[in-house]
């Protein structure tokens, strides 16, 4: 409606008090606040312990809900009076409410591959490969069997805060599973690709038999009697499963539909309603057909290669580009290695290196030829850097080791000082290891700590014997990179890496944060102990920081009055229990979710 006063040096203008009828007139004509909470709820949750995440009203008893938003959260008695004929009403009986976790960081694609592929990660025995190759089968009749990554846990144990002192290895044998693959062929790799298994199909599709010698590509591992095994050393591992499996292609389009509804799945069980994905752009065309099929059950926001800066100015994608549902306008590079592999880059050699020479690598990215000194090399880029953040698109970085991450740093500040001082809220992704001398440094940048708190847990099985106790005071230091000014955010990594399982669901991040325990709850007072953080700055990194980290705190991350309706019920009071109680001693999580609740709708409810 228009109300317009025209002409007004040819008409006097009214008394106030004339206007006043005019005023209420507007008034309640007006979508006001008060007219939009008269209106009924769609949902109502109540009788909940809601923990908010928002620092004026950080707890409740309910909440109310109309289409994809938060219209109400406060008392019972208060969101009850908004329930009308058609509103859907929750008692939650005491359940545990928080926003929608945020994971700031999976690898989406390769973790949907894990619903494909044959995963032997925790492997390492003939009883529990036996199981897992007969469960796939069953599971996947007729399907070739790739994937793999035994052995990862034999040497560092899950839930072990120190390495085994194993001399011997397990290995696969083509005689334990022959009788349950059949004709179907079978090709895998230890977790860290030093061996390969093939089953006797694959062997014969690759045209190999018992009384074959070892050839250019191929090393046979033999038993006593000198069969083959079916274990073997490979060179070009890439090109030779055509040999053994008849194909080595890529899943189809209808296999990756499958495959990415099956981690959607994991997804919302876990309570997830936001993930920051980096996967190829094939798996950001499925995400938009579920979209428009209205079967996309998590919000996504979405990075590509720091080398596509230039591609994604051309298209005018920047920061906040897209939707609620799915966001672009990041890009994500790489300057080191993982700490799995001893890849990632210290200033001093590794402590397990016999010859103390290996001090972790770098990147190609980082540099024009690998022929030139590293410290040559670093301009590319962090011209890329400037060039991506001078053209509004967020920049964000894996580094792992404390050169990697001080030599991160030194780009920061030349990026800054390129582009001057803005809200671009950098990204340090993992931002595992810190020189003490580097910490201070972290002041005044507006750097975000995308880290994945779960590490810890999992890595210190190896840390200690790796870089030594005293660089181990850097590692995973979360509260110390709080409290030199840089915002925490967390996630999970999922699915991790060819030498660690990292699962998807937020509980591990949350008690790793706070306990700094690996899940057998070892060391007793925790590892590096005055790097602990408290359960409520925890569930802030995973909510409101890793929404702060993509931009999207203004509509999501804390339960409040106007923002989107993404909630997680956990039948567990996070506030009220022991870590010890989140987690089993064989590392499964006893805290269930109840409801995934996204834009207002629950896409999750525990039967």
């Amino acid at each position: 409606m228009k109300f317009a006063f025209q002409n007004t040096k040819k008409r006097r203008a009214p008394a106030v008090a004339s206007l006043l009828p005019l005023f209420m007139l507007m008034f309640a004509l007006s979508p006001s606040a008060a007219q939009s909470q008269a209106m009924p709820a769609d949902l109502i949750l109540h009788n909940g312990f809601v923990w908010t995440v928002d620092d004026t009203k950080p707890q409740a008893e309910a909440v109310a809900i109309r289409g994809e938003q938060i219209i109400k959260v406060g008392s019972n008695a208060d969101v009850l009076k908004l329930k009308g004929a058609n509103t859907r009403v929750i008692d939650l009986k005491g359940a545990f409410v928080v926003p929608g976790f945020n994971d700031n960081h999976v690898h989406f694609a390769s973790a949907a591959l894990f619903f494909w592929n044959i995963q032997l990660m925790d492997v390492h025995t003939d009883a529990a490969f036996v199981q897992r190759v007969r469960e796939y089968v069953a599971a996947k009749p007729n399907e070739p069997i790739r994937g793999g990554g035994w052995g990862a846990y034999e040497q560092w144990e899950l839930g072990a805060s120190t390495a085994g002192g194993k001399k011997e290895f397990w290995r696969p044998d083509r005689k334990l599973i022959d009788n349950i693959t059949g004709d179907t062929p079978m090709l895998i790799n230890k977790f860290d690709s030093s061996l390969y298994f093939a089953n006797t199909a694959a062997l014969k599709r690759a045209g190999i038999g018992d009384r074959d010698t070892d050839s250019e590509n191929i090393e046979h591992l033999r038993d006593a009697s000198g069969r083959l095994t079916g274990a073997m050393r490979l060179k070009n591992a890439r090109e030779m499963a055509d040999k053994f499996l008849g194909s080595s292609a890529p899943p189809d389009r209808q296999k990756r539909m499958a495959m990415t509804e099956n981690a959607l799945r994991l997804i919302r069980e876990a309570g997830v309603t936001s993930v920051q994905d980096m996967s190829d752009h094939e798996q950001l065309r499925i995400y938009h057909e579920l979209l428009d099929q209205n079967r996309l059950t998590c919000r996504l926001n979405f990075r590509y290669g720091l080398e596509y800066w230039e591609h994604m100015k051309a298209l005018g994608i920047k920061r906040g580009f897209g939707t609620n549902m799915i966001r672009l306008g990041a890009v994500k590079g790489h300057i080191d290695g993982i700490m799995g592999t001893s890849g990632a880059r210290f200033y001093e050699p590794y402590d397990s290196d016999p010859e103390k020479k290996n001090r972790g690598h770098w990147r190609p990215l980082t540099w024009v030829s690998p022929d030139r000194p590293a410290e040559l090399n670093r301009g590319p880029f962090t011209q890329m850097m400037i060039n991506a953040d001078a053209s509004d698109i967020q920049v964000t970085v894996h580094a792992i080791g404390d050169e990697a991450n001080g030599v991160m740093l030194d780009m920061i500040e030349a990026m800054t000082k390129a582009n001057g001082p803005k809200d671009r809220r950098m990204r340090l992704v993992h931002a595992q290891v810190f020189a003490p001398r580097d910490f201070g440094r972290l002041q005044g940048l507006g750097i975000v700590a995308e880290v994945q708190p779960f590490h810890l847990s999992d890595d210190m099985r190896w840390m200690e014997e790796r870089i030594g106790y005293e660089r181990c005071k850097g590692a995973y230091a979360f509260k110390t990179l709080r409290d030199k000014g840089a915002t925490l955010s967390f996630g999970s990594d999922w699915p991790g890496t060819t030498a660690s399982y990292y699962p998807i669901n937020p509980i591990y991040g949350l008690y790793a944060a706070v306990t700094r325990q690996t899940v057998k709850r070892t060391p007793a007072a925790g590892w590096f102990p005055e790097e602990k953080i408290s359960v409520e700055e925890a569930i802030k990194a995973y909510t409101w920081g890793s929404a702060y980290a993509g931009f999207e705190e203004n509509i999501k991350g804390t339960i409040a009055e106007g923002k989107l309706a993404d909630i997680t019920v956990l039948d567990t009071n996070l506030l009220r229990t022991q870590p010890r109680e989140w987690i089993d001693e064989q590392g499964n999580v006893k805290v269930k979710t109840l409801y995934t609740i996204m834009g207002g709708g629950i896409v999750y409810a525990h039967e």
